[in-house]
């Protein structure tokens, strides 16, 4: 009986010690730390192979997110608290809460506040930080590829 119940202690203890020695799935940090809640979609007829998607993101505090891209255009507006916004690569339009219009260059970054809209054409290379201890919320439209991620994360 000793024999028997050694065994079956060797045999749980290798169980234990390969799956303590398996790898976890790499996470996709983007989606992780962001809440993606869609409102409305459709697949408009005059843009084939696109889905048109109303969302709200909400970012909590201190969130990074990593640089990326979208498969179309994307617009969204800064509904609440601030969120840092840096373009890699492309440009983007900002339309402030006050009226002023801006341009973002590649290497450029900026502080979007409430009020504060943004247009995303397709391929930028952006990022954007929650700087603060607060949510940040973004009410977004998009017109992506309906076949590709809607973020598509870019390596450095």
């Amino acid at each position: 009986m000793p024999v028997f119940f050694l065994m079956v202690m060797i045999s749980l203890g290798t169980v234990a010690i390969v799956r303590s020695q398996q790898t976890p799935p790499p996470i996709n940090t983007y989606s992780q730390t962001v809440k993606r809640e869609v409102f409305a979609s459709g697949y408009p007829s005059e843009a084939e192979g696109r889905i048109l998607e109303l969302v709200r993101y909400t970012i909590p505090g201190m969130a990074k997110l990593l640089p990326h891209v979208h498969p179309g255009m994307q617009i969204f507006k800064v509904e609440l608290g601030t969120l840092t916004y840096t373009v890699v690569q492309g440009i983007a339009k900002i339309k402030r809460a006050n009226g002023k219009e801006e341009t973002l260059d590649a290497g450029q970054t900026t502080r979007l506040t409430v009020g504060d809209s943004l247009v995303e054409a397709g391929g930028m290379v952006h990022h954007g930080q929650n700087e603060t201890g607060d949510l940040v919320i973004l009410l977004s439209t998009s017109l992506l590829d309906s076949q590709k991620p809607k973020a598509i994360l870019i390596e450095r």
